[in-house]
């Protein structure tokens, strides 16, 4: 009888000691799916994501707050920098994508001209929106959207940027001392 209550007392210590690490486990769980959660309702309500722990996603929601606030250059710096921290990701044509997408916004916010051109500097950019676009589309061939812009931008980019030169520029080139030192 003692060792039926001895082997009794060992297992209720085994199952206590069980129970109790699957309660802390089941905590760490449901912790991490309220993390998830959260994360998940401020995706879809655009919101800046900030977690140490999703680093990707954290960088990827305020380079896409950026864009949508209009600070195209700040946005795609941030995608550029998430291209390089995170080079084989899997949602790599998507950030090409937003990149080709914030040069082409970038572009177009932009006024043309005095002689009713494209700016040399939008003609880059719009060059480099042309350049992203066509990188989402290698790692991606089906990502319609890259190919609606991508069409967009073929079937109205101009063949060649203004040829006036901006009063700002002449005045950079009226700083350049002539001649030999």
């Amino acid at each position: 009888m003692k060792m039926l209550k001895s082997i009794f007392n060992l297992k209720s210590r085994y199952f206590s000691i069980l129970f109790i690490g699957l309660l802390l486990f089941s905590f760490y769980e449901w912790s991490k799916l309220a993390e998830m959660a959260e994360i998940n309702q401020k995706l879809v309500q655009d919101e800046l994501i900030i977690n140490d722990s999703y680093e990707a996603l954290s960088l990827y929601s305020s380079a896409y707050q950026l864009g949508e606030q209009g600070e195209y250059d700040n946005a795609i710096e941030k995608f550029t920098r998430l291209l390089k921290m995170f080079p084989e990701s899997k949602g790599i044509d998507i950030i090409y994508y937003n990149i080709g997408t914030l040069y082409l916004r970038d572009a177009l916010t932009k006024p043309l001209s005095d002689d009713g051109k494209v700016t040399a500097e939008n003609f880059q950019k719009l060059q480099s929106a042309i350049i992203a676009l066509e990188k989402s589309l290698v790692t991606n061939s089906e990502n319609t959207m890259a190919k609606f812009n991508l069409s967009l931008l073929f079937s109205s980019i101009p063949t060649e940027a203004s040829k006036i030169i901006s009063e700002q520029s002449v005045q950079e080139l009226s700083n350049i001392p002539i001649g030999l030192p």
